[in-house]
Order: structure tokens, then C-alpha cells, then sequence
């Protein structure tokens, strides 16, 4: 139970992202942190592991015995003129648990401790996976905000020569009004890409619960897994440590469990009794003589001893409603355990091929895609600036680099999100 947990736990460190230091000289936080502040800040979670101290309570509470009982009591009919009648006894009661109960009610807490733990294990698979993601797509904006950035710089460098042309009327000011329009079509760009990387940084503080003082600067996709891997292996580890899974299968252990203990009671538990008692009566019609020869009246005084045993008269129907409650908690649990252990394959193998493709996808762009259209696009602005192309020539290559530089930004993001997926099929870390 516990390696389910710190495998979730580990999730971001399995995913290696690295973060740029900015112009601050204080240490920016990396996903690595994020996650750790999230385990250890989050309300959210810190209430799950209040979950775990009450499942652990309610288990130390199963596992008490039956109190028994003193009784005292004390009779006399004084009070109804009825003189010489009095009577002292005191009793003590033990019950005894049948049929095994309390040890069925220390199995049944025993699993809701562990499925209180395997919860928080859940939570922190799934808590950690959201953070990566939003680190990428934090990344990914942080990226295309820079690549808007250095295009809007260019096309102002570039009105700025086309407006001395126009003074000097080498150009007509359609050129300038063309270019113009370009620029407020990229700043409408990068007030959209600023807007998208400041809901990723506001959520990444959200689920990380950080403070005002603390900063986040994404920067850096996470580095690609070296060794090798198998799907084969991938599915077994899911199988194995998937929290998911473990609550499944402890939510069908439980129900048995539960069973037992329904059936066991619906049986009665004996209570074993002893009593003493001491009985003092006076008859005041007759009289006997004393040791001097006097008369006195005649008194009488018991010591009675009473042992019993007390078994309440059940019908088996009396928790027939808890047994059928149980049985159904349990054909649930195993039909959710296996959908999981049917589907979870399915999964990895879904979440491979998705981490397969994203990662050819930004091969692809990294053999020199983004580079080539970088060096059109100078030959382009260079032959426009001798007159053997237009302007909107220009214009044209000058949108397709910057959707080529978007393209490429977004498939290492999309790699990076398919890589947390990944890991969080397969159950929080890579074998």
C-alpha cells in the first residue's frame, strides 16, 4: 500500500521538467516543487489524509470489546408501609461477542484504512498529472509568446524602413498600410497567447497551492525518457500498481468482509450474569424467644447467588437487509475490478501510441522544419527589397513561418502532455 503511494507521489520526478532561471535571482520553482507543494498544501489533500486519521480511528474503535456491567440495587417497602422487607443485591453482566464479530469488524476497518490510503494515492496520481499538464501548456504559450514577440519586433523594423521608402517615394504607402495590418494582426495573436499562458500559470498555482511570493516560470518541456520501453511491461506495471485498480480490488474485499460480518449479526451474542443477593423480612404477628427468655419478633435473612445466561431470540431476517446490501457492494466492486483490469491495457496502449506519434510529429519538426522556412524567409525579404517579388509574397512566407514556429512549440507540448499521460496510465512512474 505504502509503494502505491510514493509510486504516485513520484510522478513528477519521473517526467524530469526543468525550469530556466529568470532575471530574478530567486529560485524559480520547477514542476518537481509544484508537485511536492501541491502533496503538502492542498487542502484538498490534506483532507484525504484526514481520511486515513478517521479510518485509522474507527479501526482502533472496532477492535474494543463488550463493556460489562456492575448492577447495584436496593428494595424495601417503607415506603408503601410495608415494615421488614428489604433486600441488597448486586449484579454483574458479561457479554460475549459470537460467531467471530469483532475480528470481522477489525477486518472490515482494516480495509477502510487501506482504501483511505490507496484515495489519497489516487489523488495525487491525478493531482500530479494535472500540474504537468498545465506545465506544458504553460510552456508552450511562454514559447509562442516569445516567437510572437520577435515577429511583431520584425514587422515594426519593417514599417519602419517602408515608411522612410514612402517618404522618399520609393514605395507606395500601400506597402506601409499592408504591413501595418500585419502588425495589429499579430499583437491580436500574442493578446490571445497572453491571455491562454496566464490561465495555465493561474492554474498551475491553483493546484499547487502556491503562495503570492512564490515564482513559477515555466520554460522547458520535459526531458524524453532514454531507456527503453515495452508495451508489455508498461501493462503489467499498470496492472500491478494502478491505485485505481487497488481500490477496486479493495472495495471487493471489503464487500466480502462486510458479508461476514452481516451474517455475523444476524446471530445472537450471550450475556452471562451473577447475582447476589440479600434478602431481610421481620414478621411482626409472630414472635420467638430470645436467649434470656424474652419474646422478640421473628426475623428472616437470605444470601441468594443467581448465575444465568441471556441469549435474545433472532430471526435470521432481522439483518437479511445489511447481508443483501453486502453482497451487492461486493458483485459491484468485482464487476468494477474487472472493467479495470479489461480497459487498463487498452489505456497504455492508447496513451503509447499517442506518446509515439507526438513524439515523430516533433522529429519531424526539429530536422530542420522551423530553420528552412527561417531562411525563405529572408531570400523572400530579400528579394522583395530588389524588387523581383511583392510584398504580400512577403506577407504570405512571413505567416507561415510563424505558423510553422507555432506548429513546432505546440507538438513538443503535445509530447510532453502525452507523456504525462502516460505515466499516469501505467500508474504514476515508468518502469
Amino acid at each position: 500500500m505504502r509503494s502505491v503511494l510514493r509510486a504516485s507521489l513520484c510522478l513528477g520526478g519521473l517526467c524530469a521538467f526543468s525550469s530556466a532561471q529568470g532575471p530574478e535571482t530567486k529560485q524559480l520553482l520547477v514542476v518537481e516543487d509544484l508537485i511536492q507543494r501541491a502533496v503538502d498544501r492542498s487542502r484538498d489533500l490534506l483532507a484525504l489524509h484526514q481520511r486515513i486519521a478517521e479510518a485509522r480511528g474507527l479501526q482502533r474503535q472496532a477492535g474494543i470489546k463488550p463493556v460489562p456491567t456492575l448492577e447495584l440495587s436496593a428494595s424495601t417497602g417503607r415506603p408503601l408501609a410495608t415494615q421488614g422487607e428489604e433486600e441488597y443485591s448486586a449484579g454483574y453482566f458479561y457479554p460475549l461477542e459470537t460467531d467471530g464479530k469483532r475480528q470481522k469488524r477489525v477486518r472490515v476497518a482494516d480495509k477502510e484504512v487501506q482504501l483511505a490510503v490507496a484515495e489519497l494515492a489516487e489523488r495525487v496520481r491525478h493531482t500530479a498529472f494535472e500540474i504537468q499538464s498545465r506545465f506544458a501548456d504553460a510552456v508552450a504559450e511562454q514559447r509562442k509568446l516569445d516567437a510572437t514577440d520577435q515577429l511583431i519586433q520584425a514587422i515594426r523594423n519593417a514599417i519602419r524602413l517602408t515608411q522612410a521608402r514612402v517618404d522618399q517615394g520609393d514605395v507606395a504607402p500601400v506597402e506601409r498600410d499592408l504591413q501595418a495590418v500585419e502588425s495589429s494582426r499579430a499583437e491580436a495573436l500574442r493578446s490571445s497567447i497572453a491571455g491562454r499562458l496566464q490561465v495555465a500559470l493561474l492554474d498551475l498555482r491553483r493546484l499547487s497551492a502556491l503562495e503570492a511570493v512564490e515564482a513559477v516560470s515555466p520554460r522547458n518541456f520535459p526531458a524524453v525518457p532514454t531507456a527503453a520501453m515495452a508495451v508489455p511491461e508498461l501493462e503489467r506495471q499498470a496492472l500491478r500498481i494502478r491505485p485505481d485498480l487497488l481500490i477496486a480490488r479493495l472495495l471487493e474485499e471489503e464487500g466480502s468482509a462486510s458479508l461476514d460480518l452481516a451474517e455475523a449479526e444476524g446471530k445472537p451474542n450471550v450475556t452471562l450474569s451473577a447475582r447476589f443477593a440479600r434478602r431481610n423480612s421481620r414478621f411482626d404477628d409472630q414472635s420467638g424467644l430470645t436467649s434470656s427468655g424474652g419474646r422478640t419478633p421473628l426475623r428472616d435473612r437470605d444470601h441468594i447467588v443467581t448465575l444465568g445466561v441471556s441469549i435474545p431470540l433472532l430471526n435470521r431476517n432481522r439483518n437479511l437487509g445489511n447481508m443483501e446490501a453486502a453482497a451487492a457492494r461486493q458483485t459491484g466492486a468485482r464487476l468494477r475490478r474487472q472493467h479495470l483490469e479489461a480497459t487498463i491495457p487498452i489505456e497504455v496502449q492508447a496513451a503509447w501510441e499517442r506518446y509515439l506519434a507526438a513524439r515523430r510529429a516533433l522529429e519531424l519538426y526539429n530536422q530542420g522544419v522551423v530553420e528552412q522556412s527561417e531562411r525563405n524567409l529572408k531570400v523572400i525579404r530579400q528579394a522583395h527589397t530588389l524588387g523581383q517579388l511583392r510584398l504580400l509574397d512577403v506577407l504570405n512566407e512571413q505567416r507561415r513561418v510563424i505558423d510553422t514556429q507555432l506548429a513546432a512549440i505546440e507538438a513538443g507540448a503535445e509530447e510532453a502532455r502525452a507523456l504525462a499521460e502516460l505515466v499516469r496510465t501505467v500508474g504514476g512512474k515508468l518502469p
